[in-house]
C-alpha cells in the first residue's frame, strides 16, 4: 500500500489531518492513528506495524491487529491509501 499523491498530511498537537486535494474530503487521525499511518509512509506493512505498535503499547495483539487494519480500511475506502502499482 502506498499514500496517494493526492493526499496532504499536516499533524496538529500529536493528531494529523488528512486532505484529499481531489474531492475535499478529510481524514482526522488520532495519536495511535497518526503513528500508524507515518509507518505506512516509512513502506510498512500491516502486520510491521502492528509488532511496532506493540512495543509502543500495552493493548493486546488481537486487538491492536482488528484496529489496525481497520485503519487500514477505511483509508482505502477514502482513497488516502492504493495499492502498490
Amino acid at each position: 500500500m502506498i499514500i496517494n499523491k493526492k493526499i496532504i498530511a499536516r499533524e496538529i498537537q500529536g493528531e494529523t489531518v488528512l486532505l484529499n486535494q481531489e474531492n475535499g474530503d478529510y481524514f482526522s487521525l488520532n495519536g495511535i492513528g497518526t503513528e500508524a499511518y507515518n509507518c505506512i509512509c516509512e513502506g510498512m506493512e500491516t502486520e510491521e506495524i502492528v509488532n511496532f505498535l506493540l512495543n509502543k503499547y500495552d493493548v493486546g495483539y488481537d486487538t491492536l491487529k482488528r484496529d489496525v487494519v481497520s485503519l487500514i480500511n477505511k483509508m482505502q475506502e477514502k482513497n488516502i491509501l492504493l495499492d502498490k502499482q
